[in-house]
């Protein structure tokens, strides 16, 4: 292996590792406390691995990482068992919302993970290239995500401690992975000072304990970069750095931070307040736990979200309202629900009916103008029906027959019926 020129610490592409089982194809990134490439496996199978490579205090020559002095031999090789152990236990999680990692193995004097290739852009590069995609629905949704996930690794008894925009990936279908674990490590134990601050801190997503020796990391240190990853969503910017705020505490002076809650009809309050109170300069003042932070989002109703542009146009929210409005009365009646409510409905249908004015039919459906003559017509005709067989009807005949007032209000109802049933409700 050799140098890659221009960028001496990478390795070249077509480089191998494990004896040939993967080769480099291509540089993906790097931070301060490792590389990261695009590979492929010997069953042809791309994947990312990840060089412990701690800039820092390393440099690689003839292939090899090698720590920059004598004194930092202690420190660096300190590195490399951590990293090791971390990437065993991160071995063992399996969350759909967390990159699996398939082998850790060590070669060229350093260590290697080798995880899953995750087709998905970080929330950094969509937050530059493309901000329209991150609408609050999608926030909303993405911050429920990662909260699962790094409740989970919690439990798990593991801090990420490098949570931040470019760690979390978000594919095509808007799913979300949390990536780069290099910096993770166990929240029971402690490292040296100088190890700590030198692979934990990025500004702007670093609480302040971060950059301590002599203070406790806890679940609510991954809680406070994960409400300065999504503060930096919503407004585009990364908060303002721990330290700095720490130091207007001190002082008396006012936070530079400047609060979510009230600046955005877009979001629902609860969200806002929980980033601001995930932002908490004083670890006992942070929200403490995944499942915390959680209850809080449950805490209040779902409210709807309107686009920005939707909030600074009223004219264009009255516009959405009257659509609403319109639709919803182009959709009633809604047809009913069940046959209780089909047989309801046909009652209530008859009965609007019964009070409007009906034109009157005889039997054969012609009209009736003078309705009180057609039925003195239809009850002479009755009474004076000619004699049939060898004699008349009797008297208690006549009477069984109906009248002509009887006929008509027989002969309406059930050409009402006939108009007005409903074949549904039968």
């Amino acid at each position: 292996m050799h140098k890659f020129e221009g960028q001496p610490d990478e390795l070249l592409r077509g480089t191998t590792l494990l004896h040939g089982q993967y080769q480099i194809e291509r540089f993906l990134g790097r931070g301060g406390f490792g590389i990261t490439y695009l590979a492929r496996d010997s069953l042809d199978r791309q994947v990312v691995i990840k060089e412990c490579f701690p800039t820092d205090i390393c440099f690689r020559i003839a292939g090899n990482v090698q720590s920059r002095s004598l004194n930092n031999n202690q420190q660096y090789s300190s590195v490399v068992r951590h990293f090791v152990r971390e990437a065993r236990r991160l071995a063992k999680l399996k969350h759909h919302n967390i990159v699996g990692v398939h082998q850790v193995f060590e070669e060229n004097n350093t260590a290697y993970m080798a995880l899953d290739q995750i087709d998905g852009t970080d929330l950094q590069s969509i937050l530059e290239d493309e901000p329209d995609r991150l609408t609050p629905q999608l926030i909303h949704q993405a911050l429920r995500t990662a909260l699962k996930a790094i409740g989970y690794i919690h439990k798990q008894s593991i801090l990420h401690r490098d949570i931040s925009p470019d760690n979390f990936l978000l594919d095509s279908e808007d799913n979300l992975t949390l990536i780069d674990f290099g910096a993770a490590r166990e929240y029971a134990g402690r490292e040296i000072g100088a190890l700590s601050a030198m692979i934990a801190v990025k500004d702007g997503y670093s609480p302040h304990e971060f950059y301590l020796s002599d203070v406790e990391q806890d679940r609510s240190s991954d809680i406070y970069s994960l409400g300065a990853t999504f503060y930096h969503l919503v407004t585009g910017n990364a908060p303002p750095d721990s330290q700095e705020r720490l130091a207007a505490l001190a002082a008396d002076a006012d936070d530079p931070y400047q609060p979510l809650a009230g600046s955005s009809a877009s979001y629902s309050e609860s969200f806002l307040a929980s980033v601001d109170q995930a932002l908490s300069v004083l670890q006992k003042n942070r929200i403490q736990s995944a499942e915390e932070w959680i209850d809080m989002l449950d805490s209040e109703p779902a409210q709807p979200i309107l686009k920005p542009e939707a909030q600074r146009n009223p004219d264009l929210q009255n516009k959405i309202a009257q659509l609403v409005k319109d639709a919803n009365s182009v959709l009633e009646p809604k047809l009913p629900s069940s046959l209780a409510e089909k047989n309801k409905d046909f009652q209530e249908e008859i009965e609007v009916l019964s009070k409007k004015e009906v034109q009157q039919v005889d039997i054969f459906g012609d009209p009736i103008d003078d309705v009180e003559a057609w039925m003195c017509e239809q009850d002479k005709k009755l009474v004076s029906r000619p004699k049939t067989g060898n004699g008349s009807k009797s008297e208690s005949e006549l009477e069984t027959q109906p009248s002509g007032s009887m006929v008509l209000r027989l002969i309406n109802r059930n050409f009402l019926l006939r108009r007005h049933k409903n074949p549904i409700a039968y």
